[in-house]
């Protein structure tokens, strides 16, 4: 092939300004640690939990990084502006927006009230929506990625869990429209089912009941909190991939 039809390879831009929701424990925590390097800024965003978000922004800060925190209880409707402004007052435009935090309310649907309802989708879904929206407007820019924790539940469903399902449902398809949207500005949109995993989502599940649930997976294990931030590292540098869904353990869909 001559010199003209040689494909150049395309080198990544690196992440300078990572914000991570739900960061203060688990596999919120575990993303932006995974982000941090000498010379990126880390947005660690928490509900209640101060303590879990300062550890989270100590064991960034060792890896070299900067962080600051964002206090935003995501169950207030208007709570997320919180994060907008955190973001608009750092030096470097947003390069990485992870869509982490979340609620599950393990209930069966006959015993939800409307409140239960109102509170997961409000955590999970609504807040998401607007804190997406609002950045998409003047923070995020050409190859910044947007990548929303999302769930296998909600492509199929679990006794107990509806109001997490539909809210998880719901963030697959904000993914796959924002993705239309936001493509042709050059912004990546894509979403992670990481699994099982043992983190406060899964806090009201006995031992047995999390070995038999994992015990789904074909190889007979499910991922770790570490393993799933390194992909969503990875997916961060990808430059022609959107509106896609990863599974990020073995269990089928179906």
């Amino acid at each position: 092939m001559g010199r003209g039809s040689e494909m150049r390879a395309e080198v990544p831009r690196p992440a300078r300004h990572v914000v991570v929701t739900g960061a203060s424990g688990g596999l919120g925590q575990a993303c932006a640690v995974a982000f941090a390097a000498p010379g990126v800024c880390v947005g660690v965003h928490y509900g209640r939990n101060l303590a879990g978000a300062r550890e989270t922004a100590r064991r960034v800060e060792d890896r070299g990084a900067t962080a600051y925190l964002v206090e935003a209880d995501f169950r207030v409707a208007d709570a997320w502006r919180a994060v907008v402004d955190a973001i608009g007052e750092q030096s470097y435009p947003l390069d990485v927006l992870l869509l982490n935090a979340g609620l599950s309310l393990p209930k069966r649907i006959v015993n939800m009230s409307e409140e239960d309802w109102d509170t997961v989708l409000q955590v999970n879904y609504r807040s998401h929506v607007a804190l997406l929206e609002a950045c998409a407007v003047n923070l995020l820019r050409a190859g910044s990625h947007v990548l929303a924790v999302a769930s296998l539940v909600g492509l199929r469903g679990e006794i107990g869990l509806s109001a997490y399902a539909a809210s998880k449902g719901a963030l697959i398809g904000l993914v796959q429209d924002a993705a239309r949207r936001l493509g042709p500005r050059g912004i990546c949109v894509n979403a992670i089912l990481p699994g099982l995993l043992r983190t406060g989502i899964t806090a009201n599940m006995s031992d047995e009941q999390f070995a038999a649930a994992v015990g789904e997976n074909a190889l007979g294990h499910g991922s770790t909190c570490e393993e799933v931030a390194r992909v969503a590292v990875f997916i961060a540098t990808l430059q022609n991939v959107s509106g896609q869904v990863f599974a990020l353990d073995s269990r089928l869909r179906l």
